[in-house]
């Protein structure tokens, strides 16, 4: 695994212009969010709305992902010169097009079933969450600005009891544990619609099936990303202190986001093509 991860760096540095179509797709769907929150004033506008933003992610990742694969693909080639390896890899923007024609429907297919998946499932671990640790019996007043600054958390929680602190922890443990096993169950539902199976309900099944076949290796990978995420998490928590530093984490996060789908996907591609 590690000479894994460390292919998956040399790649992500190759290919660096993957984090191009991220930053861009990024930039703009903030800017059609921030345009939505001031227009949108009705039922139909917000469906509208939210349709615009599912077919921007179906398209972005359709493109963005078989762009990937191509990467992973052009790491294995052999180039003599380096401006032909530069080349190359300029020329991995130009496989985009192709990848919404062939990938468009299945990512939004992808997206909708997740959507569906993860709803249908939040449902039951809040039941399950009611019945195992009970309501937390907080006033809707006390949440309303607890994110607006670190003073306001910090008396929002001086507030609560020992008893609400325990059940509040008690559900952060099971939305925690909740989103780190659906995250591991569909690790490798990406790559799966891109190397094998389009169909994006096939795909989440062959995907799950092939994670189990290679459990160890799968949950290595996985702790792996995790530890990573974590931890620039918490180097972030300090990033609002001046602005610089603010924008080097912001850079650090793009690249990380560039490396784990590399890494996710030169794992599909060496274990199972």
């Amino acid at each position: 695994m590690l000479e894994l991860f460390k292919k998956s760096i040399k790649i992500t540095n190759d290919n660096i212009i993957l984090a191009t179509p991220l930053v861009l797709f990024m930039w703009i769907l903030s800017l059609y969010l921030g345009f939505s929150k001031m227009t949108v004033n009705s039922t139909a506008l917000f469906l509208l709305s939210g349709i615009t933003v599912l077919f921007m992610l179906g398209a972005f990742f359709a493109a963005w992902f078989y762009m990937v694969k191509k990467a992973v693909k052009l790491s294995k080639e052999v180039f003599v010169l380096d401006e032909d390896r530069v080349k190359a890899t300029f020329n991995l923007i130009k496989t985009m097009p192709a990848g919404v024609g062939k990938y468009f429907l299945p990512f939004l297919g992808m997206i909708v079933l997740s959507v569906i998946i993860v709803s249908v499932a939040g449902l039951g671990i809040f039941h399950l969450g009611m019945t195992l640790i009970g309501p937390l019996d907080l006033d809707p007043n006390q949440l309303k600005d607890v994110l607006t600054s670190a003073a306001d958390m910090k008396a929002f929680l001086d507030s609560l009891s020992f008893e609400q602190l325990l059940k509040l922890n008690n559900w952060n443990m099971l939305f925690l544990a909740a989103s780190s096993l659906f995250a591991f169950l569909f690790m490798l539902w990406a790559p799966e619609i891109v190397y094998k199976t389009k169909n994006p309900f096939a795909a989440l099944y062959f995907s799950i099936k092939k994670l189990f076949a290679k459990f160890w290796k799968s949950l290595q990978l996985f702790i792996f990303i995790t530890v990573m995420n974590f931890i620039l998490t918490f180097i972030n928590t300090f990033s609002l202190i001046n602005v610089i530093f603010y924008f080097v984490m912001l850079v650090i996060y793009f690249y990380f986001i560039v490396y784990v789908v590399v890494l996710i996907f030169s794992y599909y591609d060496k274990e199972f093509e």
